[in-house]
């Protein structure tokens, strides 16, 4: 893969709360992953939006820096499986740009409204805020969450 290139995958089950409004379409929301979702964050995930009337679509994105793409290409599989199986709509994409870069295209891309970084706790580098979820806020001017791994 070249530098800043991307892939891509989708899956096509799709989750509703309410009776969606057709008005509404899709709200789509950024995920930034660090690691595979834990089927509990992935239930967490889902549980952030239950009033929502508009199809909710995820858009987990996963920077792999140094060679690395084969396994992020699986961990991103695994996590839109996980997703699958609670019936909800995801896409992934793998980019060797920086994980804030690559959030932020995804974000270009599917005109995200809303952001979720999930990622394991980092204490030193949360105090610092040198952590993703402090570098995505420093940079993005969306609705932001951290959801992380227990």
């Amino acid at each position: 893969m070249a530098q800043g290139s991307t892939s891509s995958r989708s899956r096509t089950a799709s989750l509703e709360y309410d009776a969606p409004d057709p008005a509404a379409g899709w709200l789509d929301i950024a995920v930034l992953v660090e690691h595979e979702l834990s089927a509990m964050s992935a239930q967490r995930l889902l549980d952030m939006y239950p009033m929502r009337k508009a199809t909710l679509r995820y858009n987990l994105v996963r920077a792999a820096t140094d060679g690395q793409a084969e396994a992020a290409n699986a961990m991103i599989g695994e996590s839109l499986d996980r997703l699958d199986a609670l019936g909800a709509h995801g896409t992934g994409t793998v980019s060797e740009q920086t994980a804030v870069d690559a959030l932020r295209q995804v974000i270009e891309e599917t005109q995200s409204e809303e952001v979720v970084v999930v990622s394991r706790r980092h204490r030193l580098n949360s105090l610092l805020r040198r952590d993703l979820a402090s570098q995505a806020r420093a940079r993005i001017d969306l609705p932001m969450v951290h959801l992380v791994e227990r």
